[in-house]
């Protein structure tokens, strides 16, 4: 058996969540560009969808609550959904926010009956998100009884019902390009049942791989089994600021810090980080994040804040921030780092040397000495060490 957990239209599940008022209100999340991208069911009854313009909508529906997407808000939900999911249940397949697969054959082992292995999965998800829990043979199924399914309800389909539980639905549900939705409309197949009527060659002709697709879909025949999505390891520093911060240095100094922190951690003796997640939180709770990937792995904290400063400093933060996160995502042994190029290093120690003998010719007691090694941990280049062994 399959179980899928589900929160339709996750952006607004998130707002509503913080705005009960507006719960059964037509209301929409609209991003940056004016374009709306979840829209309530009150306010698709009036015409409103996603992708549609806000000013088109709201000349649909006048009374029309408009709410500013806030991603990283979304993103921060879901991860913990995902992190509940997975100390859950060990066969988990995430499709996106909102939307997980899990085996729950798994968790009949240790729970008494499939209604209490359900609430398990269900209780992953913040009742005020409205989840729903669908189970049946296959994972299409699932999906389908999972929105059948009340908000806070479980959907459950057994093998003998299959047929007749698909057949009733629309065709629009089916995972095909827009384009042969068109198609079917135009054919006058509206549900499943008219599709499965169909014989299958029929299908394939008209449609190829797609066609057959959707006719096993349409019979209940979808036996693809669940593709389990193991995530590697990642390390997470969180510096929580006693007064929020807006000037820029500071804040960069902040985060230089915050890096450091999590590069000190013995997790991360040894690793390299393929990609960093930076994460920020106003006292209000908006939030920012930017996630950066490296061109190879990186294990010199240095040579990470490299990488992570130039997006900092360009970055539009919402207000003072009260939280930074930096998350090192993608650890891996560190093999065959190399720190420094060669030439590289010859020139620094020949700025060093050269610094020396101006420091002795100033002040007359410095002695001048040779560069024997470059201290390569330096957090800042400015103030890099050096071990000088100095002539007698």
């Amino acid at each position: 058996m399959v179980g899928c957990l589900l929160v339709p239209s996750f952006p607004l599940a998130c707002e509503l969540a913080e705005h009960r008022r507006l719960v059964g209100a037509p209301a929409v999340v609209v991003g940056d560009d004016g374009v709306v991208e979840a829209a309530s069911p009150a306010a698709e009854a009036r015409g409103v969808h996603p992708g549609q313009a806000v000013r088109e909508a709201i000349g649909r529906c006048p009374t029309l609550a408009v709410l500013e997407s806030r991603p990283a808000h979304y993103l921060a939900v879901w991860e913990a959904i995902r992190e509940a999911v997975e100390q859950t249940v060990f066969t988990v397949e995430p499709v996106g926010p909102g939307l997980v697969y899990v085996a729950m054959d798994e968790l009949l082992a240790w729970h008494r009956s499939l209604d209490a292995a359900v609430q398990a999965v269900l209780g992953c998800a913040p009742t005020a998100l409205g989840p729903r829990a669908g189970v049946a043979p296959t994972r299409f199924t699932s999906l389908l009884a999972a929105r059948r399914a009340p908000a806070g309800g479980v959907g459950v389909v057994g093998e003998d019902g299959l047929a007749a539980f698909v057949g009733p639905e629309p065709v629009e549900a089916l995972p095909v390009a827009p384009e042969m939705l068109r198609r079917l409309r135009l054919l006058g197949l509206r549900t499943m049942g008219d599709l499965g009527a169909l014989p299958r060659s029929a299908l394939a002709a008209q449609f190829g791989p797609d066609g057959i697709l959707a006719w096993e879909l349409a019979r209940g025949r979808d036996r693809s089994p669940l593709r389990a999505c193991r995530r590697p390891p990642r390390l997470t520093e969180r510096l929580s600021l006693e007064t929020p911060l807006a000037s820029r240095p500071v804040l960069l100094a902040a985060w230089e810090q915050t890096l450091g922190r999590a590069a000190r951690q013995p997790a991360f003796r040894g690793m390299a980080a393929r990609q960093a997640g930076l994460l920020a939180a106003t006292e209000r709770g908006r939030q920012w994040s930017r996630t950066i990937t490296f061109k190879e792995p990186l294990a010199d904290p240095r040579r990470i804040w490299a990488a992570l400063r130039p997006a900092l400093e360009e970055a539009q933060f919402p207000g003072p921030l009260s939280e930074l996160v930096v998350e090192l995502r993608g650890l891996a042994p560190a093999v065959g780092q190399q720190l420094a190029l060669p030439s590289a290093r010859s020139a620094l120690r020949g700025r060093l040397e050269e610094a020396l003998r101006q420091l002795k010719a100033r002040y007359g007691y410095c002695p001048v000495g040779r560069v024997v090694e470059v201290e390569p941990w330096s957090r800042v280049p400015e103030r890099r060490l050096a071990l000088i062994d100095f002539d007698p």
